[in-house]
């Protein structure tokens, strides 16, 4: 279970978008995705004989080829002025700035993106399979980190926490640095090498504590649920074959009675549902506009650290006690707290 929170973690941290990663393999130049970068990652096939992967400055400057660090068949992007690197011989990891210089060494088995100034790395670990075959020495599918140390360390490298184990997304920008442990009802704590305590909000759990006491509470007030609902949703409902997106004030309009009755049942503890984080964030393919655009960063997918996504699930069962079909509810946070962003109904 050690090893694979490790994983867990970083995948959530790491990742950029699996859902879109096939796309992006099948084309043929990787354009510069994240316009405001001072550094980006280019696959340059303009030679069909050679593929060429390389990491390309403001200025034009090339560097870093066969370096780009890539998670899950997808290329990293700039973060907080800073973008990993994978050294080849060695197989570690580090970061350049987006000046090129290399600001982390490549010492690290592994690392999330940079945010708030921090980072997570793993170091002196190995990979192992599933079913404990050693990676180190062959290809492994399936894999997870075993032994070392999970840390977090801060833009000039530096060790800020030593056994930095979490279970959950932390919110990066809320950190507080405290003689004393965080409320844990809302708060991610750990202890630094200082002796003093990071203090982080945990997403899951403030999320949780926003749809049981603001959301759920504001029923049934349509003009309630129109201010918890984005500008655009993105919904799929039982009477279109086709996804529908429509305004805030034309969803509330024709589904928000639906809505608080759905809700209703919620509330009222007759459906049993299931909240969790979307790790990738926004999807880009479906969330489109430029009611969406202020909370992508440039890089595929959103910018989960600061937005990130949460689904809702229904479950629907029958008096056989057994799942029949469930229905989702995606909610997204925003610098206006959490909204409303999109629904899949099943019935009407």
């Amino acid at each position: 279970m050690f090893g694979t929170l490790k994983r867990y973690l970083l995948l959530i941290l790491t990742a950029n978008l699996a859902s879109g990663a096939i796309a992006q393999q099948n084309e043929p130049v990787n354009p510069d995705t994240n316009v405001n970068a001072g550094i980006t990652v280019v696959r340059d096939t303009t030679d069909s004989s050679k593929l060429r992967h390389y990491y390309k400055l403001a200025n034009g400057r090339v560097l870093g080829e066969d370096s780009v660090y890539v998670f899950d068949a997808t290329d990293d992007c700039e973060s907080d002025g800073k973008i990993r690197f994978r050294d080849r011989v060695t197989d570690k990891v580090g970061f350049f700035d987006n000046d090129g210089r290399v600001v982390v060494p490549a010492v690290y088995n592994d690392a999330s993106r940079f945010q708030n100034g921090m980072a997570m790395v793993i170091k002196d670990a190995r990979r192992v399979g599933w079913d404990g075959e050693d990676c180190e020495k062959s290809d492994c599918e399936h894999w997870l980190w075993k032994g070392g140390s999970m840390m977090l360390i801060n833009a000039q490298n530096q060790v800020l926490v030593d056994s930095f184990e979490v279970d959950g997304q932390i919110n990066w920008y809320s950190l507080r640095i405290k003689d004393m442990r965080g409320d844990t009802s809302l708060f991610c704590s750990v202890k630094g090498v200082n002796g003093k305590w990071y203090v982080f909000v945990d997403y899951q759990k403030e999320f949780d504590k926003w749809f049981r006491e603001e959301y759920l509470a504001a029923l049934p007030d349509l003009a309630k649920l129109r201010e918890f609902s984005h500008d655009s949703l993105v919904s799929s409902l039982p009477e279109y074959e086709e996804w529908q997106r429509m305004s805030g004030d034309e969803f509330i309009q024709k589904c928000g009675s639906r809505l608080a009755a759905r809700l209703q049942l919620v509330r009222d503890h007759k459906i049993s549902i299931f909240t969790g984080l979307t790790p990738f964030g926004l999807n880009p393919y479906i969330h489109t506009g430029a009611s969406f655009e202020p909370f992508f960063d440039g890089c595929i997918p959103g910018d989960a650290g600061r937005y990130p996504a949460f689904e809702v699930t229904s479950n629907f069962t029958g008096k056989d006690g057994r799942l029949h079909y469930q229905e989702n509810y995606s909610f997204l946070r925003t610098d206006k707290g959490y909204k409303l962003i999109g629904i899949s109904w099943r019935n009407p």
